[in-house]
Formats: structure tokens, sequence, C-alpha cells
């Protein structure tokens, strides 16, 4: 009886160190604010994917690289359907340059492989029917902001980071009267082009500093095809290099 009355301090003492472990467990991530969050961080890598199947036909196309949320600094590469040769973009202010002539230059050495465009003087109708390739990724990350009253669907553990998953209806209304207004015009213009204008339906990926790690959306078109479309962030405030060719190799095609 002695022995027991001896360790019963000792028990206590563990049970009390149990039970603060437990009570600083980390608390999960709250949607609301997600976008915020996610654009704060100023820089991220980023990936996406786009899928489209209408019958027995199916294409993909895929784009990596990193991207500013600040302002208007991008490098990235695109995978087009059909494959070929990947598309190499690095946006820096006004001026787009893309290794556009890269496969004409590799059979013609005349032919510079590289483009650059002064995009403030691009037509208004132009732009238009051109999207801003800046907005189609950053769209991704106010997509959160288009949804009210996330549902909670649980918790997953991807490369050891824990990442809790909720999925809302999106209102593209919503998202754009919520973005900066300097964004708006154009993320209106990435959403209506990638997504729909009217509600639909996003699954959210968020880590433990509630920032979007993941978004996933699926939907029907008017014609009856599915569209698929998977993007995801890392690294947030990694550097972007918006190192040129040489100028001998970049073609200016401003108007």
């Amino acid at each position: 009886m002695r022995r027991v009355r001896c360790l019963l301090p000792s028990l206590l003492a563990v049970l009390a160190l149990s039970a603060c472990g437990s009570g600083s467990k980390q608390a999960e991530p709250s949607f609301a604010g997600a976008s915020s969050r996610t654009v704060a961080s100023r820089t991220a890598s980023f990936t996406l994917l786009i899928g489209a199947a209408a019958g027995n036909a199916s294409v993909r196309s895929g784009e990596t690289g990193t991207v500013s949320f600040s302002d208007r600094r991008a490098h990235f590469y695109k995978v087009l359907p059909g494959g070929g040769l990947p598309q190499e973009i690095i946006l820096n202010g006004p001026f787009a340059y893309t290794n556009a002539n890269v496969a004409a230059a590799l059979k013609d050495s005349s032919v510079k492989p590289w483009t650059k465009l002064d995009t403030r003087r691009v037509p208004a109708s132009d732009s238009k029917s051109h999207p801003d390739e800046l907005a189609h990724v950053r769209v991704l990350a106010y997509l959160a902001d288009g949804v009210s009253g996330a549902k909670r669907i649980g918790v997953q553990t991807v490369k050891g980071q824990r990442r809790t998953h909720f999925r809302g209806l999106v209102d593209p209304k919503r998202l754009v009267a919520k973005a900066p207004a300097a964004d708006r015009a154009a993320l209106r213009t990435a959403v209506g082009n990638d997504y729909l204008s009217t509600p639909f339906l996003a699954d959210f990926w968020l880590d433990d500093a509630g920032r979007v790690r993941q978004v996933r959306v699926t939907y029907r078109t008017a014609g009856g095809g599915q569209i698929f479309i998977e993007g995801g962030f890392s690294n947030f405030g990694t550097k972007i290099d918006l190192t040129l060719p040489a100028a001998n190799k970049i073609q200016d095609i401003t108007p």
C-alpha cells in the first residue's frame, strides 16, 4: 500500500503533463479570410491542371511556376493540349515575354525564339479576347472569397503537413466584389473564362496557417462536357526568377 501511495504523486504529475500537451494542440484554421492570408505571402509557387472531356474525347493542359500576388511578376511553364514544347512565360510589369517562336527558331536560325509584348499598347478589344495570364493563376487564391458558409469536410496529411478540407459554393459576383479594386476586372474575366458565371461547387484544402494550398473544381458545361480544374500553392514568399535570354534572342511584337 505504501508503494502505491508513493506512486500516486508521480502518476498525477504525468497526467497533468499529458493534459497540458493535449491542451496545446494547434487549432484548425478558419476558412474565413483564407484568400487574404494566401495573398499576404506576396509570392508563391503554383501548379495548375485543367482537363476537359466531351463524349469519348478528352484534353489536358498543365502549368507550373512562381507568381506574385502583389504586382505583375510571374515565371511559369505551360504544357498545352496536344503536347509539343512547353511554353515559357515571364511577366515583369507591363512586359510579357514568351518563347512562342522556339519551334520555328529550331528550324530557322534567323527566327528569334522569344517575343516581347508591352501589354499597355494592346488594344482593349484584343485584351478581352486574350485573357490575362496572371489573373488566370491568381484567381485560384481568390476563389475562397466567393464562398459564404464553407463546410468542413475533414483533415488530411500531405507530405507530413496537415491540411483541413472545406467545401463551399463559389459565387463569382461575391468573389469579384471582395477582390482588390485594381484586380476586379481581370479576375472577373478569369473566373468567367475558366469557371462559370453562376455559383459553382469547389473543394479547398488549407494549411495550419489558414492559406489555400489546394483547390479542386469540377463542373458541367452547357453542352454537356465536363471541366476539371485543380491547382495549388506552395513555397510562399519564394523568389521569382525574371532572368531573360539575350536581347538578340527576343523579337518585340508590340503593336
